[in-house]
């Protein structure tokens, strides 16, 4: 009797702990994982706010062919370029990197991380859209582990002014200090 009871209970246990893990794996399944950044317009001035996004499928798709914290930055400036969610939209946040902006490639090589964007991404606007499109792509890039600087290419091209305006880009760009820019 002693040894059914027993039984039972370790039965009990391992259907509880399956259970869990299931419980587990689900949750974690749909927590974000890549963080990307978006503009706020405050009236006198624009910020960064960081937005937390669940990519995950998109990025182990992209990860099949290339290290993976290239696939996380692809996948990040793709979800730059096509704006925010409603949600996001509705709490005034929006991207000034242009929405037909494609990534054209990304390489991460000694801590720096290269960038490939189509000459779309040069498009439209004035100075304070220029450094916004800049500040989102850099910051969104550094996010993945090891990133200590950016650069930037347009059409296979390092980007060394940007609009009409002349907004001269560093290459590599090195990773931010603390906090986030405003301009």
């Amino acid at each position: 009797m002693r040894t059914v009871v027993l039984r039972v209970v370790a039965l009990a246990l391992l259907l509880l702990l399956a259970l869990v893990a299931a419980l587990t794996i689900r949750t974690l399944g749909q927590l974000p994982d890549v963080t990307i950044y978006l503009v706020r317009d405050d009236g006198t001035s624009f910020a960064l706010e960081p937005v937390y996004r669940r990519m995950r499928a998109e990025a182990r798709d992209a990860a099949a062919t290339t290290h993976p914290s290239e696939a996380t930055v692809r996948v990040a400036v793709s979800a730059l370029a096509a704006g925010p969610s409603e949600d996001e939209a509705a709490r005034g946040l929006g991207s000034e990197v242009p929405p037909a902006t494609r990534v054209l490639g990304v390489r991460f090589a000694d801590g720096v991380m290269t960038i490939d964007l189509s000459s779309d991404f040069t498009d439209g606007g004035g100075t304070a859209s220029m450094l916004g499109r800049l500040h989102q792509v850099h910051h969104t890039a550094v996010r993945p582990g090891g990133v200590e600087a950016v650069r930037i290419l347009v059409e296979g091209r390092p980007l060394e002014v940007l609009g009409g305006e002349g907004v001269m880009v560093d290459q590599p760009w090195r990773a931010p200090p603390a906090g986030l820019p405003r301009w």
